[in-house]
């Protein structure tokens, strides 16, 4: 059909003595519209196939240049109007006018330098897009809720212990009262450290003076109570035990506290933060710096 067509456009042309075709002007809108009434198709289904708008493929039958877009438009045109009436796009495009037209006061459609597209093709994409959508936001929300709950790294402190047990200390064994400063009086006899067990010699004259205050009980064993002072320059974790295993004090003190306790010697003292910590034993200052280790001390008083 679409060659009985152009087989008829070429009967119409006239030509010369020597059969070559008269120099004529050709009409490329009336081509074009002839070519389309002949195959059938309405200036809808050329709107459907070309994506054009029907203002624009009006005036292209009418060859009315002045209401279609620049020159490199129209010929874009024409090329895929020819294609679709299966015309060579050459002789028209030949026969299109060499001056600039002035572009047309409409408004050009946005799918007019597209190809032409399956229509099947293009529900695919919008679908791809309708489930890649959620998908995205998705993720964004995810992140931003992680970023919203994540914990605050807190940065790594040395602590000193305070999940150990701590036994109930009857109020005559510990005794909290206002600190005051005490005299600092000399050792009467020189401290020497042992590993594991560190004892306190005192002198000899303390010694005897310590015997006449033992109290001798029912049973004839001599018991001796011993005060212990504990002055807290800094916060510091102490634990306090006596002869007998019994834990006299284990707690976090605060700066500037006291603590006084009284138990039967052996007496069993750990301190955390040693440094800030002043120790009196019967009323002597205590040196605590033979006994560090890693900030802290551990000793036995006797």
């Amino acid at each position: 059909m679409v060659q009985g067509s152009v087989d008829n456009l070429s009967d119409q042309i006239e030509v010369n003595d020597d059969g070559s075709p008269v120099d004529m002007p050709v009409s490329v809108g009336s081509t074009l519209r002839e070519a389309r009434e002949h195959l059938g198709l309405s200036i809808e289904d050329v709107e459907n196939r070309l994506k054009f708008a029907p203002h624009q493929i009006e005036a292209l039958e009418a060859d009315d240049y002045g209401n279609l877009p620049e020159m490199s438009f129209v010929r874009r045109f024409v090329r895929s109007y020819a294609r679709l009436l299966k015309l060579d796009p050459e002789p028209l495009l030949a026969s299109l006018p060499a001056i600039p037209v002035q572009p047309s006061l409409y408004a050009t459609s946005i799918e007019v330098e597209m190809p032409f597209q399956d229509n099947k093709a293009g529900h695919g994409l919008k679908i791809v897009w309708l489930l890649t959508i959620p998908v995205v936001i998705a993720v964004v929300w995810v992140v931003f809720v992680w970023l919203n709950h994540r914990e605050p790294t807190v940065p790594h402190e040395t602590m000193e212990p305070v999940d150990l047990p701590v036994a109930m200390t009857p109020a005559s064994a510990v005794k909290t009262v206002p600190r005051q400063d005490l005299p600092v009086v000399p050792l009467a006899a020189q401290t020497v450290p042992v590993p594991g067990s560190v004892a306190v010699v005192p002198a000899a004259d303390n010694v005897a003076s310590s015997v006449k205050g033992m109290e001798v009980g029912a049973g004839g064993a001599a018991q001796q109570s011993f005060s212990v002072q504990l002055q807290f320059k800094e916060k510091s974790w102490v634990r306090v035990k006596d002869h007998d295993g019994r834990v006299l004090l284990s707690k976090i003190n605060p700066a500037g506290s006291e603590q006084k306790l009284d138990g039967r010697s052996p007496l069993s003292v750990e301190i955390g933060n040693a440094r800030g910590v002043r120790l009196y034993y019967r009323g002597k200052p205590v040196d605590l710096a033979p006994y560090y280790n890693d900030g802290r001390a551990r000793l036995t008083l006797e």
